[in-house]
């Protein structure tokens, strides 16, 4: 499928499936309103993905930094009552939607939890925060507890209860928030497919994890990998930047390299480097899947199928892809691309005069196959070739050459279901293919 068909696909399929509603919006607008209402607007700082643009439906939780005072560096931990708060929540807050609210004070934030019943709908965390300094965009950039890194869950609780337990002291970071929001918004502005590819993202991370909760890969690592790309090149459309993020990702969890906005000391994808060499395969598995299914877009058709790929584990090491080589399949049907295998020692005719597709594929031990482009008008710069054996034969081939098959002629030396493709490639990007099928008998 050529890329403009795809990206109006993807592009759709954002919008009907990622994208928040109007509801949405106005739901978390009330929601956000109503802690301005009752701590009052210019203390309260909303953060997060919602702000950035790169939320996905359905929306669950909201981040409010809740601005206490400014940070004063000579104050060994500044003291602040989130009790106290809590309570005037209770007396005075005017709850704007039809759920129930439970309020949980931890040890250095608020979770408010919007509930139908026992089913939690919504939550916002309120989280203190003190202003030191501004940014580039002369934003305030902030000194928040530690804990904000973890995302809301079993783990932040878990780490709020360690620090109560052990009566340890409250270790305030820096954070440019707002900085990234900036950013976020600069991007978009000039480019909408920026926030579109995260969201796709985001999508196809959220359903790796629903299979495999040791698939670790974060959102907020995501979505800074796809702004760096942006910021390199604005001008990517959704596919670009989705095919770039997805081929480069195996090379970029290897090691920290984001540095964070409030710390430059500090990366915020260090998590990488506790990566066990079961969830780094597990990643590397679930981008496999994922390009494999790009690959096969015009007989899949339907790009919700993309995000639900799954894990996809190599048979061997010497099993290729082109997206290996950073080249998409982008095919263009109305190109003329075939080719065709030539066997040597079939009844009835000379050295390679028998068409292999004409016999779908079917030929005897201990012959030779000659692969040859018999019709192409593409206009290509280069012919690739991929011998793939069955999974079966002890010899794990698929690997992909330049200009013919590794071996030429082929021989026939294995009992299986087999095949040769050839790509014709243009600018990097294979724009049209072909394949033949050798099902080698006794």
């Amino acid at each position: 499928m050529i890329k403009s068909n795809i990206n109006a696909l993807l592009r759709g399929y954002v919008k009907e499936n990622l994208t928040p509603t109007t509801d949405d919006i106005q739901f978390v607008t009330k929601i956000y309103q109503s802690f301005n209402d009752l701590l009052g607007i210019n203390n309260c700082v909303q953060i997060g993905s919602y702000p950035r643009y790169t939320a996905i439906k359905p929306l669950h939780d909201l981040d409010i930094l809740y601005i206490m005072g400014d940070w004063n560096s000579n104050v060994i931990e500044p003291t602040f009552d989130l009790n106290h708060i809590a309570e005037k929540f209770s007396k005075e807050y005017k709850n704007p939607t039809n759920f129930d609210l439970d309020i949980v004070v931890q040890t250095h934030s608020i979770s408010f939890r919007y509930l139908n019943k026992e089913e939690e709908i919504f939550a916002v965390d309120l989280v203190p925060s003190l202003i030191e300094g501004k940014n580039e965009f002369n934003r305030n950039t902030f000194r928040v507890p530690e804990i904000i890194k973890l995302h809301r869950g079993t783990k932040r609780k878990e780490y709020y209860e360690r620090k109560l337990q052990n009566k340890e002291s409250v270790i305030w970071i820096k954070t440019d928030p707002l900085g990234y929001i900036e950013v976020a918004s600069g991007i978009n502005k000039e480019n909408e497919d920026f926030r579109r590819s995260v969201k796709f993202i985001k999508r196809w991370k959220h359903e790796c994890n629903e299979r495999n909760e040791n698939f670790k890969l974060k959102s907020f690592h995501i979505e800074q990998l796809i702004t760096e790309n942006y910021k390199q090149n604005i001008s990517l459309d959704i596919f670009d930047s989705i095919f770039k993020f997805l081929v480069e990702l195996k090379d970029k969890i290897e090691k920290p390299i984001l540095r964070d906005r409030g710390d430059s000391s500090k990366f915020i994808d260090s998590y990488v480097d506790e990566l066990n060499s079961e969830e780094r395969s597990l990643i590397h598995q679930a981008l496999d899947a994922i390009l494999i299914s790009f690959e096969k877009i015009d007989e899949i058709n339907n790009i919700n199928q993309l995000v639900k790929s799954g894990f996809y584990k190599r048979v061997s090491e010497s099993e290729k892809y082109l997206f290996d080589q950073k080249i998409p399949i982008l095919i263009d049907n109305s190109l003329q691309f075939k080719i065709d295998g030539f066997v040597k020692k079939f009844p009835g005719f000379r050295e390679y005069k028998a068409n292999l597709k004409n016999v779908r594929g079917n030929v005897d031990t201990k012959n030779e196959i000659d692969f040859k482009v018999i019709s192409n008008n593409t206009n290509c710069d280069l012919l690739k070739w991929k011998v793939k054996n069955d999974n079966q034969i002890v010899e794990k081939r698929g690997e992909i050459t330049d200009h013919s098959t590794r071996c030429n002629p082929e021989k026939t030396a294995y009992i299986g279901h087999h095949f040769v493709e050839s790509y014709s490639i243009k600018n990097n990007v294979c724009i049209a293919k072909d394949m033949v099928d050798v099902i080698v008998r006794q």
